[in-house]
């Protein structure tokens, strides 16, 4: 009879030990094949709209800790109740709450703690397009190399990182275009008459199918085409006229950018499309994150 009560609790203790194995890995990747990176983007894009701008990818893994990884489960209610929770209302506007203070509002022990954060480390090279964002590829390695700049662009001229780098993917094919290669201009900017700098002369594409040719700004390097990009913005009256320092998220800016008349880039059907653009690029690239790290950090 005790041999029998023995084998039994073996038994036991093997089956309560393939349970927990299962478990174990089914919770220790996050499964980015049901992760509809699309979906959390909007999302965190729309709850957050002219309040703060979101990380879609905190939200992802909060709901795929809740739900022990069944992240097809995940209803737009929950979606919406975690993104709600990063955001705190002030006197004077709104404000980011730190993935931490989150996690602990939510009364996520350690280990679901833990887990967050190692899921984030497992999304940190995805996103809508995968490829897009693959590390070490020649379109991240370029984003990477003009990060910092743009975050100084932000701290002086209050232009989103997302948006700077967005426009300098769009105006110069990730530094190949060849304003770029010979005169580091990155975004563009063409020299007006009351421009004193140095000068190149390249055809441009203005509205649908019209080639010009005209004078553009020509720079020693990319940082200081970036802080000219800034500082054009930042003194022309038209933009802040336009709201563009008024916008809290990416999305606002690029509208304000696209009716200022940044760009006069127009669709087949004569419609402008340089918002869209700049936005989809953005969402592709994940680089809405940069401007939602760096507000969670201030």
């Amino acid at each position: 009879m005790k041999k029998i009560l023995i084998i039994s609790l073996i038994v036991v203790f093997i089956i309560l030990g393939m349970i927990w194995g299962i478990n174990y890995r089914a919770l220790k990747e996050i499964d980015t094949s049901k992760l509809d990176a699309l979906e959390y983007t909007n999302y965190a894009d729309d709850i957050g709209e002219g309040k703060v701008q979101l990380n879609w990818k905190y939200i992802a893994a909060i709901t795929a800790v809740q739900s022990k990884n069944k992240i097809e489960q995940v209803t737009e209610e929950q979606i919406k109740q975690i993104g709600q929770a990063f955001i705190i209302k002030e006197d004077n506007g709104y404000k980011l709450k730190s993935l931490e203070d989150v996690l602990t509002q939510l009364n996520f022990n350690n280990r679901e703690k833990k887990r967050v954060h190692t899921y984030l480390e497992q999304l940190e090279y995805f996103g809508i397009v995968p490829e897009s964002v693959a590390k070490d590829s020649e379109q991240m390695n370029f984003i990477n190399n003009i990060k910092g700049s743009a975050i100084e662009n932000y701290k002086k001229y209050g232009i989103l990182p997302s948006i700077t780098i967005a426009q300098a993917i769009l105006e110069s094919d990730f530094g190949r275009s060849d304003l770029a290669i010979k005169g580091s201009n990155l975004f563009g900017i063409k020299a007006d008459a009351n421009y004193s700098g140095e000068k190149i002369k390249f055809e441009t594409k203005e509205f649908h199918d019209l080639v010009i040719e005209d004078d553009f700004r020509k720079y020693d390097n990319s940082n200081q085409s970036i802080d000219d990009h800034g500082k054009f913005l930042y003194s022309n009256e038209r933009y802040k006229e336009n709201g563009l320092f008024e916008a809290k998220t990416y999305i606002g800016q690029a509208k304000a950018l696209e009716v200022a008349g940044y760009s006069t880039e127009e669709d087949e059907n004569g419609e402008k499309i340089y918002s869209k653009k700049l936005i989809q690029l953005i969402k592709e690239y994940n680089l809405q994150l940069i401007d939602s790290q760096l507000k969670e950090n201030s």
